[in-house]
């Protein structure tokens, strides 16, 4: 995430809608991936230093929990992120607002990161990212669905929203022996599941991914019924990224992909905070071994306060070969190399 300085100096930050030193009103315009400071007009109109003319999404305007903007006299009311929402949960549920908000604001850096690195939200098939937020039987008797998992089928990603809520995460974290469990990283992983057949369209991508990863051809029921019946291979952490990667060729590459957005977005705020050497992967040779050496300082940081390490991954040689591929995918002029 770069960094954003309101009009009067002051550093702003990507959620907020307000400068707290001067007051004027802030709102982020996906369209240019800036955070404008903005004076009212009076009649809800907000316009710009530019003479850009703004309206707040209307979830801004009824919950609060929205900061971008859509161009004045737009025919939608919901900003470009809320207008991919198909479902959301039932906000009259207690803590509903909250958890759906903490859903909004992974979903919107998520955004961010994708339109960053010119990955279209939708194409001329007809196929279109959206989003399913919603919630099941265990927080809500009425609703009809028993169990809501976090999945990704035709564009539409499914997110529980008992993801958003910390204790309820850590659980499921500590039942599935994960050390990594974020709703960021969930929505980053199913959008990998979006983009896969698209990145690998161009003569030779397929076969060389499949050379990577595997076949993803392989029977996806069977795969995933083994590896939760007997758990990943002993040498996962050799070949995979994650334990689960290692259950299927279509999750190693939706687990690898996740982490190079987990990679270029850091890297591109250790950038800007002039803690790294490189403000993103494009443009970069060796943005993995520079991620490395950050990462490794994130961790020794906040064991330094005793916290847990913030990236509690291992980049093998085979890790570092595939996230390379994924950086040619996404930035095909920059061809990366494996560190």
């Amino acid at each position: 995430m770069k960094s954003f300085y309101c009009d009067c100096g002051q550093r702003v930050f990507f959620e907020n809608d307000t400068c707290l030193v001067c007051g004027r009103a802030l709102g982020f315009d996906f369209e240019t991936l800036s955070l404008r400071t903005l004076d009212a007009l009076g009649d809800g109109t907000l316009t710009a230093a530019d003479g850009r003319r703004y309206w707040r999404c209307v979830n801004h305007v009824d919950y609060g929990n929205c900061n971008w903007l859509l161009p004045a006299g737009h025919s939608e009311k919901l900003c470009p992120s809320c207008r991919l929402n198909e479902v959301i949960p039932a906000l009259d549920r207690p803590d509903n607002l909250e958890l759906w908000t903490g859903v909004e604001r992974a979903k919107r850096r998520l955004l961010y990161s994708l339109r960053k690195l010119g990955l279209p939200l939708s194409y001329p098939d007809g196929g279109s990212l959206r989003f399913r937020i919603m919630e099941d039987r265990r927080r809500n008797p009425s609703v009809q669905e028993t169990f809501v998992a976090t999945a990704h089928l035709d564009g539409a990603i499914t997110v529980n929203i008992m993801e958003a809520d910390a204790a309820a995460r850590t659980a499921v974290r500590e039942q599935m022996r994960e050390r990594y469990r974020t709703v960021l990283g969930h929505l980053r992983h199913e959008s990998a599941h979006f983009y896969f057949t698209r990145l690998t369209s161009g003569p030779g991508l397929l076969d060389e991914c499949r050379s990577l990863f595997g076949d993803e051809r392989e029977d996806y029921g069977a795969a995933l019924e083994r590896h939760y019946a007997n758990g990943a291979p002993a040498d996962w952490p050799e070949r995979f990224v994650s334990a689960y990667a290692s259950a299927h060729p279509a999750e190693d590459f939706a687990e690898t992909f996740a982490h190079f957005l987990h990679i270029d977005d850091a890297l591109e705020t250790a950038g800007e905070a002039g803690l790294g050497k490189v403000q993103s992967v494009s443009g970069e040779r060796d943005w993995i071994g520079n991620w490395i050496t950050l990462a490794i300082t994130l961790n020794e940081i906040l064991r330094s306060l005793g916290s847990e390490d913030p990236y509690p991954f291992v980049l093998t040689r085979p890790v570092r070969e595939k996230l390379a591929f994924i950086g040619r995918l996404v930035c095909p002029p920059t061809a990366p190399a494996a560190g």
